[in-house]
Parts: C-alpha cells; structure tokens; sequence
C-alpha cells in the first residue's frame, strides 16, 4: 500500500499538468473567473485542494513623492507657503502722513509699515531715516537740525511721527567738563537732555509723536546697553507724555533670551533676525511694525482726531481707525432697529465737542495731570510730617434752649384772625 502511494502522487501530477496546459495562462494570473471554473472543474477542484498552482501577482506599490517644504530657516524651522502679495490700494488724497525718523532699525521699520498699511487708503507711510547717525554725534548727522528744518518746510506734511533711534549711540559725551564714559551720571544727564530736545521739537509744531523702543540683540552686552537706553526713552516719554511702544518682550523666547526666530504676524514660526544677530529679516520688520501700527489704529481718534476716515463727511473722532473694507460695506455700525434714539445729539463722551479744561489752580490739575502731590494739612491722614504738630480741637458750641415763655406769645398777624 505504501509502494502504490508515490504513484499516485505522480499521476496527479501529471492530470495537474495536463489540466494547466488546457487553461491559458495568464488566466491564472489574472484570476479565474467564476464562469473558468465552472467550465474547469477538476482545476478547481485541485485548486480548492491545494491552494492553487500559480502564486497570484502583488498588487503594484504605490509610491508617494515626499512633499517637499516650501521654505526653511537655516535653524531648521519649516515656513509654510506665504499668502499672495496684497495688492497697494490708491491712497486718498486726505490721507494722514506718518513719518518715521532713526537710524537703520528704523528704516526696517518703515518697511514693515508700509507693508502694514499697504491696503489702507487714508495713511501714506514715508520714512527719514540715517542708518549710521544717533542723538550722541552731531558732527555726523544733527537730527535736531533736520527734525527742525523738517517740520518748518511748509511743502512737508507730517501728521503723525515715529523714532526708533539709538543703536549707535554706544558712545561717550563730552561737554564743558570733559568727555564722559556711556551710561555714567553725567553721560545719562546729557542724553537725557537730547531726548528732551526731539521731543520737545516734535511738540512745539503739535505733531504726534511715536518712539519705539530698542530690540534685543545677539551680543549680551550690546543687549544690556539697549535696555538701559530703552528706560531713559521710557523716562522721558511719560514725562512729556507721549506714546513709547516696548518691543523687546516680542523678540525674546520663553526665558527672555534673544532668538532669531519666532512666530510672524500670522503665527507662524519663522527666521525674524538675520545672520549677524542685529538686523531684522524682512518678517521681523513686519512683526516689529505690527505692533506701532497696532497702537496707531488703537489711538485712532484720540486727543481731537488723528484721521478722519469715514466717507459720510466729518463725524468727529472715532473710537478705532477702521479699514478700507469697514468703509466700504459699513458693517460696524451699530443701528437702533426698533424704536426712536434717544435724543438728537449723536455726540458720545470723547466726541469733537471739546472738552472742557480743569483750572489751571485745581487740585485735579495738580494731581492728576501734572502729578505734583497736594498740600496737607497739620492732622490730616496725609500729614506725614515729624515730629507731629498738635492740633487744637474746635470748642464745641451748645446751643442754648429758647424761651418757653416767648414762644407761647401768638404772632400779632395770627392774632388778628383773618
């Protein structure tokens, strides 16, 4: 029985054989249909037996391009594809001038703003700017002589200001005494005066007046020295009371260290300073504009009317200065649906009645707008004065009972009847 077995295992085969001879082969490449197999038992039969004879072909891979990045930073960071370019709009002829004056931060910075405001038709950005000059050196550019020549020249409309100066000013003072080494006593006196003068130029004319602060930079010691010229620009911006916009805090990581890159306007992370650790990448002047035109548009309206932008003629200050797309559809508006407004006056607090001023003797005067501390008086809450002054108390006066007697005489009118 054994012997009889490996015989018939052969002429299996050989039916096998025969079998897949009839049948065209690429039909068992291609898969049988079930119409092949009806006509075919016996190969299907051993097909159901023995799995078949012919391996079945592996569908083809599909291979997938790797997408590739659109852009990246030398320090790795992936920057996806940008918006298309936005269009320039044609600026109105009543658009506001903001001019802005510094040193070469600054010329990055009137880059950024007239991207900022490219799609604005009510503001033209133009920029005066020496990269190499700083308020210490005079022999090379005297910016209170050019502020001063600028602002006189009557074919020049300045409507807004902007500085961002001081980058060079790493460098020591000299005045009747002799020279004096940055950041002493005396060198922080005379800066402090120089910074008083383009102020004060700026004020004298009734030009609004915008100063930015310096940015963090690469070397840690060129870092140190801007922040201490950041606090006197602080200094001296409160006192005269004009706007100081603080960028530092938006170019520094979590840490507060200095970093190249950094998310854009549009949240994405991208190479804000170039190779040299002090100058911005075309984002950075973008993302260093954003925020002094982010004040701009905030102060819109403030202290009597910066722009007048919207197109039903001059409705006085607005709270905020709105976009081309506001003027042109008008949504914002707040609109009484139902029933009358209340009055006929459309003038809110802040509108273009002026505003009445306080004396110049008031103490709300004294206090509050020129933060001189009000007179105290001896025993008061407020006297801190040693050692202590006494204070005689008032004699309190009793008043004394009237007459029983004189209040019972009746009136001689009443007397009378009547």
């Amino acid at each position: 029985m054994l012997r009889s077995v490996p015989r018939l295992i052969l002429v299996l085969a050989l039916v096998m054989a025969t079998v897949s001879l009839a049948v065209p082969v690429t039909a068992y490449a291609q898969g049988a249909t079930v119409a092949q197999q009806r006509k075919d038992p016996i190969s299907s039969f051993f097909n159901s037996l023995f799995g078949g004879l012919t391996r079945r072909s592996q569908p083809a891979r599909q291979i997938r391009t790797p997408q590739k990045n659109v852009g990246s930073s030398r320090s790795g960071a992936v920057v996806r594809k940008r918006a298309p370019a936005v269009v320039a709009v044609e600026k109105a002829e009543d658009a506001k001038r903001v001019v802005v004056f510094g040193d070469f931060f600054a010329d990055g910075l009137e880059a950024g703003l007239k991207e900022a405001f490219l799609e604005s038709s009510s503001v033209i950005v133009d920029g005066q700017n020496e990269a190499s000059s700083g308020l210490v050196r005079a022999d090379h550019f005297n910016w209170p002589a050019f502020i001063s020549g600028w602002l006189a020249d009557p074919e020049r409309t300045t409507d807004l200001a902007v500085i961002m100066i001081g980058a060079n000013d790493r460098q020591n003072l000299s005045d009747e005494t002799g020279e004096h080494q940055a950041r002493s006593e005396r060198w922080r006196e005379l800066y402090a005066e120089r910074i008083d003068a383009i102020i004060e130029l700026f004020d004298d004319r009734g030009v609004p007046l915008y100063w930015v602060s310096l940015p963090p930079v690469a070397s840690g010691r060129l870092s140190q020295d801007y922040a201490y010229f950041n606090e006197l620009y602080r200094e001296r911006a409160y006192r005269h009371g004009i706007q100081f916009v603080d960028i530092w805090n938006s170019f520094v990581d979590e840490a507060g260290n200095y970093t190249a890159t950094g998310p854009d306007i549009n949240g994405e992370r991208r190479q804000l300073r170039s190779e040299d650790g002090l100058h911005f990448t075309s984002a950075g002047n973008r993302k260093l504009a954003h925020f002094v035109a982010r004040e701009i548009r905030r102060d819109f309206g403030r202290e009597g009317g910066l722009f007048l932008a919207l197109p039903q003629g001059a409705t006085g200050p607005q709270p905020f200065m709105p976009s081309d797309e506001q003027l042109r559809t008008g949504v914002g508006e707040v609109v009484a649906l139902t029933g009358a407004r209340g009055g006929l006056s459309t003038t809110l607090a802040g509108g273009p009645d002026p505003t009445p001023e306080a004396p110049r003797d008031s103490a709300y005067r004294q206090t509050i707008l020129e933060g001189e501390p009000p007179e105290t008086s001896p025993g008061r809450s407020d006297d801190f004065s040693w050692p202590r002054k006494s204070v005689p108390l008032p004699t309190a006066v009793i008043p004394q009972p009237s007459d029983p007697a004189a209040a019972s005489v009746p009136d001689e009118e009443t007397a009378g009847g009547g």
